[in-house]
């Protein structure tokens, strides 16, 4: 009998983008054999069939933009007689043609979707007869948008998710500005050829969503950030004296790991750090968990995987679950639940180099913080200058919901756990 797979949920409100297709129409399949990959703003996701059976037809195409309930490929199972074509046998071949199957009306992803709810006018009133995918809707909301000012693609009739943000980069290209910020002019580039060769090399996809989602955050959080040092002198020989256990548990006691779970400790203690801004009822929303998205430079982009729970796990466990993330994560092979959910972020690029760094939230996160590299110091101790291990820390945080005072107090609080950690215990 015919069989029509579905593309089940990607995450809610995510869709993707079909990159690979990995098989055609008469290959047999088994049962979870990963027939198609979706990419996603975050991840490259192997789909795997839900029966075994025969492709019949394959219902996509690289490049096409599905989400979840979009049919994927049809097949033929174990029991249904071939599909008889016309033929010389004339009558013979009608009547042991089988009935035909009828097909599901098509879902939102298709050419013609299902009914959904029409552009929004100013006042939120359904306005005119264009339909708009659930994401385009999530995303314009957030931008704080009309759907009504924007258009569809040419010759389609659904504003999709890429038509909002093309809305918002026009937008912000002109010095129109996002409603949750102004923009900037656009200047046209010179002509670089008329100097020399050049090469151009389209950006990639995790990297042009990384470029949106930056502009969105930078223009929608008023940003603030300040500084501090620690000495980590002691928790440095600590972490020396111990990385050998940690290892022998398969993770890496580094100083990242060590991070997540002071940071833990000052979130518990000024919670306002753990939380997210709702722009339409002006409202902050106190997270009860504790969920530390890690920066992680991958060959595809900048990618932030999350350790969920930290203030439930131990050090040793952090420290596993840390090195087995971040390598998914630089080998592409994490799940789109790897990066969902963060509550606070921490970028720490000190194995590289950098004397000081100021990231951009990552939103709807309100604090990120932000490591560079430690390197010893005169330190005066009273008596005399000695060499200590010092570590510079950059908070930066969405003023709206945090101001400053307390900013330099989550500073001296991580800087005071850092040099006696049994602090972060009391």
């Amino acid at each position: 009998m015919a069989h029509e797979y579905i593309l089940p949920s990607l995450g809610e409100g995510v869709t993707g983008k079909i990159t690979e297709i990995l098989v055609q129409a008469g290959d047999t399949v088994n049962q979870e054999q990963i027939v198609v990959i979706v990419g996603t703003d975050k991840v490259d996701a192997e789909m795997p069939v839900d029966a075994a059976g025969t492709v019949e037809e394959i219902l996509v195409k690289v490049g096409d933009d599905v989400t979840e309930g979009t049919p994927i490929l049809r097949l033929k199972t174990s029991g249904e007689a071939p599909a008889a074509a016309a033929s010389e046998g004339g009558d013979t071949a009608k009547k042991e043609a089988p009935a035909k199957v009828e097909e599901p009306a098509p879902t939102p992803a298709t050419t013609a979707p299902a009914p959904a709810p029409a552009v929004a006018s100013a006042d939120g009133k359904p306005k005119g007869g264009v339909r708009t995918s659930p994401l385009a809707r999530k995303r314009a909301k957030e931008f704080g948008i009309n759907l009504s000012d924007v258009q569809p693609q040419q010759g389609a009739n659904r504003i999709s998710y890429k038509d909002v943000v093309d809305y918002v980069k026009r937008k912000i290209d002109t010095g129109g500005g996002a409603a949750a910020g102004g923009g900037i002019a656009h200047k046209a580039l010179p002509n670089f050829e008329k100097f020399g060769a050049v090469d151009r090399q389209p950006q990639s996809r995790i990297g042009v969503v990384t470029a949106d989602n930056m502009v969105y955050a930078f223009n929608a959080i008023p940003h603030a950030w300040i500084s501090e040092k620690a000495d980590i002198t002691r928790l440095e020989q600590l972490r020396q004296q111990y990385k050998d256990q940690v290892k022998a548990a398969g993770g890496s006691l580094t100083t990242t790991a060590i991070l997540t779970k002071a940071v833990t400790s000052v979130l518990r203690r000024m919670p306002q750090f753990n939380a997210s801004y709702d722009l339409e009822s002006r409202e902050v929303i106190y997270k009860n968990y504790y969920n530390i998205g890690i920066a992680v430079d991958t060959p595809r982009g900048l990618l932030v995987p999350v350790i969920r729970n930290v203030d439930q796990k131990s050090l040793t466990e952090i420290s596993v679950e840390l090195s087995a993330l971040s390598g998914r994560t630089r080998d592409g092979k994490n799940k789109l639940e790897d990066l969902e959910g963060g509550t606070f972020s921490i970028s720490n690029i000190g194995g590289i180099g950098g004397t000081n760094m100021i990231s951009i939230v990552n939103w709807p996160e309100v604090a990120i913080l932000s490591i560079t590299a430690a390197t010893f110091e005169p330190v005066w101790n009273g008596k005399e200058f000695e060499p200590r291990l010092m570590m510079p820390m950059t908070i930066g945080w969405d003023h709206r919901v945090i101001n400053g005072a307390d900013a330099a107090r989550f500073l001296q609080q991580l800087k005071a756990i850092l040099e006696e950690p049994f602090l972060g215990w009391l």
